[in-house]
């Protein structure tokens, strides 16, 4: 799918507007749980990577109705990188919308959470209808180019590493089944396939080790 067909979008809901949602204690229990990236769209939810940020690891062990604890990938005494699913209204909803992508910066804060959302524009101007059911009055959503919202890794990977990566988001690599192969990417680049998996493969490995790291 071409990147000039999708759009982003920004969604803010405070903690006061969040009450009602079963995701709420993710506040209240950790400082912050941040969407590194996803791995599997179902109707159990959104499977995906997390970075999670406590005072103390015993937080993980803490009941979440809105997110289950799959596998800790790395620990530290102040950060764990999780594979998990995402079960609440959020996470199932975009886990039964293929054409949009929950993308970093995506994240929860002790004064309610953040949404990076991009899709194609149709997709996006349904979500916003759609989450009136979702989400109570009060969040905030704002409509941009990818300009405006370029994913949290645009800082730290080289320029090519990121047009890969974005390249192979846009075409649903990562998506679950996959909706397209890297030689399919390879093609819509024009470059060979050993480059292009050189390259996810070491986007994906930076991503990790950077939210792994004991910050």
């Amino acid at each position: 799918m071409a990147s000039e067909h999708t759009r982003y979008v920004q969604i803010n809901l405070g903690s006061d507007q969040g009450q009602s949602l079963p995701g709420r204690t993710l506040l209240t229990d950790f400082k912050k749980v941040e969407f590194l990236s996803s791995i599997e769209r179902s109707e159990k939810g959104t499977r995906c990577y997390v970075s999670i940020d406590y005072d103390h690891p015993k937080r993980l062990e803490s009941e979440q109705a809105a997110m289950e604890i799959l596998n800790i990938i790395h620990q530290s005494p102040t950060n764990a990188v999780c594979e998990v699913m995402l079960t609440g209204p959020i996470g199932m909803y975009f886990a039964s919308k293929p054409e949009l992508w929950w993308v970093a910066p995506s994240y929860t804060h002790p004064n309610g959470l953040r949404l990076t959302i991009r899709g194609t524009t149709g997709a996006l101007r349904q979500m916003r209808t759609d989450l009136e059911g979702v989400l109570i009055d009060g969040y905030t959503m704002k409509l941009g180019s990818e300009s405006e919202f370029n994913p949290e890794f645009a800082d730290f990977l080289p320029e090519r590493q990121t047009l890969v990566l974005n390249k192979a988001i846009n075409m649903g690599y990562y998506d679950r089944p996959r909706q397209c192969t890297q030689r399919e990417i390879a093609d819509e680049l024009n470059l060979k396939q050993a480059t292009v998996s050189e390259h996810l493969q070491a986007a994906e490995s930076a991503i990790i080790h950077r939210y792994s790291s004991d910050l």
